[in-house]
């Protein structure tokens, strides 16, 4: 009696579909983007991430020396190989361009542009210094600016230009007191 095996080919193209199709479940809201830079005509082509977005390189090919430049809170990162970039995630607000430096061919980048459709997942990315007042919250908040000279000790401050102290260190913090 003869047992038939899957080849590995076939086993390959199965694992590769099952990961198309678990990357599209797990993405409902992720559209997908490529861009494509090629000498003389398309030199570049740039995506903008928005705020409530996250990009992820899916697939990243140079035909010569192209590069991908990310620019995202005022600082540019330039990727020349495909290593670096596959996997890349970066959360908006970004700007991502593909630019081609090969007169003969093409560039491509394949980007996973994934969307947040409730506000509730932007609260995810509150910076850690940062005082959200929710909008369930109750009630009115006082917003205090407060000074100290050892980080134990606070006292009110007002928003204006501070010197330098030749007597110690001067720590400012924003603090939110529920008003009753």
């Amino acid at each position: 009696m003869k047992i038939n095996t899957p080849s590995r080919c076939s086993l390959l193209m199965s694992a590769v579909l099952a990961a198309f199709l678990l990357s599209h479940l797990q993405a409902a809201n992720a559209q997908y983007v490529t861009m494509s830079a090629g000498l003389p005509n398309k030199p570049s082509q740039t995506l903008t991430v928005a705020s409530n977005q996250v990009a992820s390189v899916v697939s990243f090919y140079l035909y010569g020396t192209g590069y991908l430049s990310v620019m995202t809170g005022g600082v540019s990162n330039i990727l020349f190989s495909t290593t670096a970039a596959l996997g890349l995630v970066v959360a908006g607000p970004a700007t991502m361009q593909l630019v081609s430096q090969s007169p003969s061919g093409g560039d491509l980048c394949t980007v996973q542009l994934t969307t947040q459709n409730t506000p509730t997942v932007i609260s995810n990315y509150v910076p850690a210094d940062a005082i959200v007042i929710p909008a369930s919250a109750t009630g009115n908040v006082q917003i205090n600016l407060e000074s100290s000279p050892d980080l134990v000790n606070w006292t009110a401050a007002n928003p204006g230009t501070y010197g330098p102290s030749a007597a110690t260190n001067r720590f400012f913090r924003v603090r939110a007191a529920a008003l009753n």
